[in-house]
């Protein structure tokens, strides 16, 4: 009986760390856009959801930041966005 709890525990704790992982995966992105000095808090800077996944994304869950970026990402043929793209993105300072 301890074997099967410690595999169903071990299972459960696998799994949990994967989500984790995917969630996290666009993290790095948001502490880049912060060094540059823009208002980023989370992944809703550019995205509508609060944890996008890489397997189930979509353009249309962009906000128009997002869709800026995604826009010059493929004029430019590039295989991920390029942050620094966001000094450009039109409005006025509180779009920034």
């Amino acid at each position: 009986m301890s074997v099967t709890i410690r595999l169903v525990t071990g299972a459960l704790v696998v799994s949990v760390g994967i989500g984790a992982g995917v969630a996290l995966a666009s993290a790095p992105m948001v502490g880049k856009a912060k060094s540059m000095g823009m208002p980023a808090k989370n992944c809703q800077y550019c995205h509508t959801e609060g944890a996008p996944k890489k397997e189930t994304f979509k353009p249309e869950a962009l906000n128009e930041r997002g869709k800026y970026l995604l826009d010059d990402m493929q004029a430019r043929k590039l295989k991920a966005p390029d942050l620094a793209k966001l000094k450009d993105f039109p409005g006025g300072k509180e779009q920034k």
